[in-house]
């Protein structure tokens, strides 16, 4: 199929169930939201599934559907997931994170930290994602700026009503494979796909490591699976070249992150890429390929 580079995507309207995700995570989607939600929204599915959880901003806001499904293999993220879900863990975690500090001192003791369980681990991780230079789990260097960064007193305002929303969801810690190929009981499953890309630092973002076979497993399962699906990918030619058999749309927006002085600000360049046809509203002009901006990472 051909490139689709002028497409008449509408406009997303917030959800009143639409939550911010409570992490800050590298390749987060926040800043996106506005163009991968019309591809999933005007859809009819009663079981919804991301193999890729990561921050989770697609999910969080989404509606929720009867079964939901959310996975990573990175275990120590998904206990946070897990302490989020059960009141009484929210509860507990997000007194313990509303006393803390941040420090240079108290970073590098919570790193150090040897968790004795899972809620001790929740608290580890979510602590380490909320202070470290852009969510950054594997080998963190601390990033909390007391003027810009939200302080662990308001943490609790995104954990309580995500942790909400994440009651009844199945979270789980697999390979992608189980959970694209997971028995649908006669469900329409819908599933949305964010992998680590394609061209991504492996060694500075990822705790586990997303390497070329994967990206052609992935790729291999995805032209097998009966499900619909809507994946987000980095713009590179191994990608449209693998996924050409599929409706790719090219999205492009522009990096505050790499805003230094006398340096152009980087573009980005994103593929979102469906085995469907989007079923949009009627709209009497296409939309241009759009090009959107991302503030920083310490904004949010």
């Amino acid at each position: 199929m051909p490139v689709i580079t002028e497409f008449a995507a509408p406009k997303y309207k917030r959800k009143e169930s639409h939550r911010q995700s409570p992490f800050r995570y590298p390749g987060g989607k926040y800043y996106a939201l506005k163009y991968i939600l019309p591809f999933i929204v005007h859809e009819e599915y009663d079981e919804y599934r991301e193999p890729f959880i990561g921050g989770g901003c697609v999910f969080f806001a989404l509606p929720k559907v009867k079964h939901n499904v959310i996975n990573d293999l990175h275990s120590e993220l998904m206990t946070v997931y897990r302490a989020l879900a059960d009141e009484e863990q929210r509860d507990n975690l997000i007194e313990k994170v509303t006393e803390e500090v941040v420090t240079q001192d108290r970073f590098d003791e919570v790193v150090a930290m040897e968790p004795k369980d899972d809620f001790e681990q929740a608290f580890k991780t979510f602590y380490i994602n909320r202070t470290a230079y852009s969510g950054i789990l594997h080998n963190p260097n601390i990033g909390y700026n007391e003027v810009k960064s939200s302080p662990p007193s308001n943490w609790h305002k995104r954990m309580r009503p995500c942790g909400e929303k994440l009651k009844g969801v199945e979270i789980t810690t697999h390979d992608f494979e189980v959970t694209i190929g997971a028995d649908d009981g006669g469900r329409s499953v819908l599933m949305y796909l964010d992998p680590p890309y394609y061209e991504a630092d492996q060694k500075r973002a990822y705790v586990k490591s997303f390497v070329e076979k994967d990206h052609v497993r992935l790729a291999r399962i995805l032209k097998q699976t009966p499900h619909r699906f809507c994946l987000s990918y980095d713009d590179c030619e191994w990608v449209r070249q693998t996924y050409a058999e599929f409706n790719i749309y090219p999205l492009k927006w522009q990096y505050n992150t790499d805003n230094i002085s006398g340096k152009k600000r980087k573009k980005g360049k994103e593929l979102i890429i469906t085995n469907y046809e989007p079923n949009w509203p009627e709209q009497s002009e296409p939309v241009v390929v759009p090009v959107a901006v991302q503030p920083t990472l310490l904004d949010f």
